[in-house]
């Protein structure tokens, strides 16, 4: 990014929210609608190809802050799965005093290693740029920071040592590999060193990006992180150029673009999404006009964006205000649309937090509080599926994208309306679904509401009618064959009825705390969600061999049972023994679910101390379904508990449970 863009950044004071706009509702089909009619048809089982989660990464905060560890950030991105985070490691250590290379042949990487595992145990990877000068190479620089003359040799060997750290040796551990690394940033005008011109950054390009591939044959480099200004499609642009003279070292082609100045009207600003994110994306990879993006071997590259946001510019308190208002995260959700569409390889938004006033950042830059466009990535990352379907209609400010959950069977859409006036009545039209009729949950992101929590409306004969209200994104998530018959349906979230009972035992033998002064817990938590943000927390410590249980009380329920009632939830053990913790019920009889013999999908008994097999992922999700009914038809459900039993071990035990779910129809 410009360097004269973070200095207007930094200056400029944060403004007040937009105003909130009219929330949608949702009607019967046979309403009438005052809004706009729009039809979406989604084919659920067709397979357009698998979901790219790249397409709604971020750059990381700015190299101003020293930020790496933070317990903060690492949360915001992990509840939002983002799965990529573009950094600098060496510019935001240069610029915090821990030089990584002080001298030649001399690596000083500790907080090279803090900044990329704070991504890593985020639960994503790094994209790694490369730019930025180490005292260790010897360079020089006129007045206006263009590069007179650099050891470009010198640089390829710290380079490849970097690789050899991280990729050969495995220092942060065998998962942690640094697969992507982009070759400096915005060559022509970054602020720590702007190549004098193309040669001489294919030079820099070719040493330093065939050492690193020397090291490691499997890494990804991706170039040359052009400014669009300099022309996308231009046979002398530096898009253009790279392809044709560095076939060897680039795999991903990549520039940045950011949306219209601030003088330029709203509408021409969602219009550039298509053009910019989906149109020219796809001219890059299918090679361009007359080959102009093809290598000389015929070769054909990825395309990333690798910065983007509504604008880079300063247009005054009102404008400014844009950029954390739902605005910015209709343009973010449009351009996501659009970089999918497109098929990038990688489409990064500017930026997680920058420092200053942090007007292009997703988050508060000192205490990582989001604003509002963060939960369009929350969105994203959460309310999406694994395939992309092939899906038609919208209209030209109701774009959408459709996907599955392969392993749920979920379908998911997320529409944009990016018209700041019209409201569209949305038919959405569900081709070759599993059940003709079932549950929708809708989440909603707008001026009033964030996607943390939703609504649930009913689907029949194929199809919903949802009024989406004007600048909002919504997410439909498709529950086939899961209306009307569900019983009992709780997430932990805020607008979920609360459990009866937080953290009270219904008897218990040789279990205490999970720490000292504290006894067994069974309450929600806004931590580590299956879906939402909230899950229930369960621990406790298991203080004898022989004999041990605790019993905990949630949620006292008046459920009847059928031969049709089948029980659902997810489990997230964080320890061995918290594979030993499952959901029991209690009858109003007495009789329990753990002793009536019921087992799960996969044959292991439902009873706490079967452990569900005693194998399931530990700091993993694992869906846990039983066919309740088949035993207990005819009894009725009077408590819900969560139960720990394994009298056989001894130590800790902590984990969640979400997603808890009695039905007669059709387990999600």
């Amino acid at each position: 990014m410009k360097t004269e863009r973070r200095a207007w950044a930094r200056r400029m004071a944060g403004a007040a929210l937009a105003a909130a706009i009219g929330l949608g509702l949702t009607l019967p089909a046979s309403v009438s609608f005052a809004g706009t009619a729009a039809t979406i048809t989604v084919d659920t089982a067709s397979n357009a190809g698998t979901v790219n989660p790249f397409a709604w990464g971020v750059g990381a905060p700015d190299k101003y802050g020293w930020w790496a560890g933070n317990a903060a950030l690492k949360t915001r991105i992990s509840d939002a799965k983002i799965k990529l985070v573009r950094v600098n490691p060496i510019q935001n250590m240069l610029y915090n005093g821990r030089d990584p290379y002080p001298s030649a042949g001399t690596w000083s990487l500790a907080d090279m290693d803090a900044i990329l595992n704070t991504i890593f145990d985020a639960g994503a990877e790094p994209l790694f740029v490369i730019a930025g000068f180490p005292a260790g190479v010897p360079h020089t620089r006129d007045a206006d920071g263009k590069i007179t003359s650099a050891d470009w040799t010198e640089y390829a060997k710290f380079m490849k040592g970097v690789v050899k750290r991280y990729n050969t040796d495995r220092a942060l551990g065998s998962s942690k590999t640094i697969r992507y690394w982009e070759l400096w940033n915005e060559p022509q005008i970054e602020g720590d060193g702007k190549f004098a011109s193309q040669a001489d950054y294919i030079s820099f390009a070719r040493t330093v990006g065939s050492a690193m591939k020397a090291q490691d044959s499997t890494i990804k480099l991706i170039g040359p992180v052009a400014d669009s200004s300099w022309g996308i499609d231009s046979p002398a642009g530096y898009v253009s150029v790279a392809a044709k003279q560095l076939e060897s070292q680039i795999d991903i082609l990549s520039w940045h673009d950011y949306g219209p100045s601030p003088t330029d009207s709203d509408a021409a600003r969602f219009a550039w999404t298509k053009e910019h994110y989906q149109d020219n994306v796809a001219m890059v990879k299918s090679g361009g006009p007359g080959d102009v993006f093809k290598g000389p071997s015929g070769k054909l590259y990825g395309a990333a964006v690798t910065e983007y946001n509504m604008s880079h510019q300063d247009g005054g308190s009102a404008y400014n205000a844009k950029y954390h208002s739902e605005f910015n995260a209709v343009y973010a959700a449009s351009a996501i649309v659009n970089a999918m569409k497109g098929n990038a390889d990688m489409h990064l938004f500017y930026n997680l937090a920058e420092t200053g006033t942090n007007l292009l950042g997703l988050l508060d830059n000192a205490t990582y509080a989001p604003y509002k466009p963060y939960y369009t990535f929350h969105l994203f990352g959460n309310r999406f599926g694994n395939r992309k379907l092939t899906a038609s209609g919208g209209a030209a400010n109701l774009e959408f994208v459709a996907s599955k959950d392969t392993s749920t069977g979920r379908t998911y859409v997320i529409a944009v309306n990016k018209d700041a006036s019209a409201t569209y009545d949305a038919t959405v039209q569900l081709q070759n679904i599993a059940s003709a009729s079932g549950a929708v949950n809708v989440w909603k992101l707008d001026a009033a509401t964030n996607p943390t929590s939703s609504t649930a409306i009913a689907y029949s004969g194929g199809q919903f009618v949802y009024s989406i209200a004007p600048m909002s994104v919504v997410a439909f998530e498709v529950v086939p064959g899961a209306a009307g018959p569900v019983l009992f349906a709780n997430g932990f979230e805020s607008s979920d009825a609360p459990p009866t009972w937080l953290d009270t035992l219904d008897g218990s033998e040789n279990v205490s705390g999970y720490e000292a002064g504290i006894g067994p817990e069974c309450s929600p938590r806004i931590e580590t969600p299956h879906t939402g943000i909230a899950t229930l927390l369960f621990s406790g410590t298991d203080n004898s061999a022989t004999t041990s249980y605790a019993k905990c009380k949630v949620f006292d329920v008046d459920i009847p049972i059928t031969s049709a009632t089948k029980l659902g939830y997810w489990l997230y053990p964080q320890t061995d023994n918290a594979r030993y913790v499952a959901i029991d019920l209690v009858m109003t009889d007495g009789t329990t679910l753990r002793d009536s013999g019921a087992v799960d999908y996969n044959g292991y008994s439902v009873h706490p101390n079967a452990g569900h097999g005693g194998a399931i992922p530990l700091n993993a999700w694992t869906p846990i379904k039983s066919n309740i009914g088949t035993v207990l038809a005819g009894k009725t459900i009077d408590r819900i508990l969560v139960n720990y039993d394994r009298p056989s071990n001894t130590g800790p035990y902590r984990g969640y449970i979400d997603d808890l779910i009695i039905t007669n129809g059709t387990l999600p």
